[in-house]
């Protein structure tokens, strides 16, 4: 175990360039000046997967969407949504779950043509029974043939 300390004057602190999946133990405790009081107790955080990039959208077949992208690393399986609305919202947003963890494409059928879809992909794992979600990736959108 490896300690690295930070001071803030703040409530609260974001330590970034952690690494993807990684289980990590934090402790605070206060200070003034040369005084300094007892740690809190160990509080425990794993981080989330690294955001899915690279995300291509292709249309080739009429009613059809291909959609590519970058895997990601330790990943268990992908959410691909595709929606109607760019705020992704429940009446008008599907998704399907890849339960392939060497998955980076997926093509979407049944789709109307001539009609405008945003397409986002997150990757997931699962640990202790639990799913996992990393973060969306970048929402894409294309015009169906």
């Amino acid at each position: 175990k490896k300690w690295k300390a930070t001071e803030t004057k703040k409530t609260s602190l974001t330590v970034k360039k952690l690494k993807s999946l990684e289980a990590y133990q934090f402790r605070v405790r206060a200070y003034a000046g040369k005084y300094s009081g007892s740690y809190s107790e160990l509080l425990n955080a794993t981080t989330l997967f690294t955001r899915v990039s690279d995300v291509k959208l292709e249309t080739k077949k009429s009613g059809q969407i291909s959609v590519a992208w970058k895997a990601v690393k330790n990943a268990d399986g992908y959410i691909v949504e595709y929606s109607t609305s760019k705020k992704f919202t429940k009446k008008t947003t599907k998704a399907f779950r890849e339960k392939d963890n060497d998955a980076v494409k997926y093509t979407l059928k049944k789709l109307k043509s001539a009609k405008k879809y945003y397409v986002r992909v997150r990757a997931y794992t699962i640990i202790n029974g639990v799913d996992n979600f990393g973060q969306y990736s970048s929402v894409k959108n294309i015009k169906v043939k």
